[in-house]
């Protein structure tokens, strides 16, 4: 159960599944020991963490996962963002190592957030989680850590999660819930929450979720998020 938080957010508009974990994994058998998957998105809003980082306007996305039997992968991901410093663009690129041990899964790594073009922008963060998928049900805690420096205004920020989805009985649709709190570079105590739901069709995963936060402010508000993406 491996769950790499960053497209969190994406996911749970997505699918039933946690974190950065694709349903149609592994086209590729065999590279480098390892399989290769690729996913991509299109939606009306990138909320991360409860934040438009696109103006609220529509947001392509996508990346490539190689992930191998021992439990280590890395990988890439997307997505147009508004301007920032410079940069139109967030480019992820991460590893780590998930496993399970019990019935219970982990997955801890490290992620750097790159803006190509930006000045001052990037950071890396590192991060963790737990959790325990029941099939019908499935659960998650986790948290990142960005350390101080000096594209983070010499802050460092903590964000901790809890996640979980439940797939409705004799239907094909998912219930999502979300529910974060962010303290630092880029949340004073800030919480935020997604209650969605979402569905697989011939290939395709559509989800529609409602995001909100307790701060005020455009960027920030409630609204409905909706999406279309697909796994490979």
């Amino acid at each position: 159960m491996t769950i790499r938080t960053k497209a969190l957010f994406t996911t749970l508009l997505l699918t039933g599944t946690l974190g950065m974990t694709h349903p149609a994994q592994a086209e590729e058998e065999g590279f480098l020991g390892g399989e290769i998957s690729a996913n991509i998105a299109m939606m009306n809003d990138y909320r991360f963490r409860g934040v438009t980082l696109n103006d609220e306007g529509f947001a392509l996305q996508g990346g490539f996962d190689w992930s191998h039997d021992s439990g280590f992968y890395v990988g890439t991901w997307a997505s147009n963002i508004s301007d920032f410093n410079g940069s139109t663009v967030e480019t992820d690129f991460y590893g780590g190592y998930g496993g399970e041990v019990n019935g219970i899964g982990y997955d801890v790594g490290v992620m750097l957030y790159h803006y190509p073009g930006g000045t001052g922008t990037d950071y890396v963060e590192l991060y963790g989680s737990t959790g325990i998928d029941l099939g019908f049900v499935s659960a998650t805690i986790g948290a990142n850590y960005a350390f101080s420096n000096d594209n983070l205004g010499n802050e460092d920020n903590i964000y901790i999660y809890t996640a979980g989805s439940v797939a409705v009985p004799e239907t094909p649709v998912t219930v999502n819930l979300h529910l974060g709190f962010e303290d630092g570079a880029f949340g004073d105590k800030k919480w935020d929450w997604i209650i969605g739901a979402s569905v697989s069709y011939q290939g395709l995963d559509f989800g529609l979720s409602y995001i909100d936060t307790n701060v005020a402010g455009d960027g920030s508000d409630a609204t409905a998020v909706f999406s279309v993406g697909a796994s490979f």
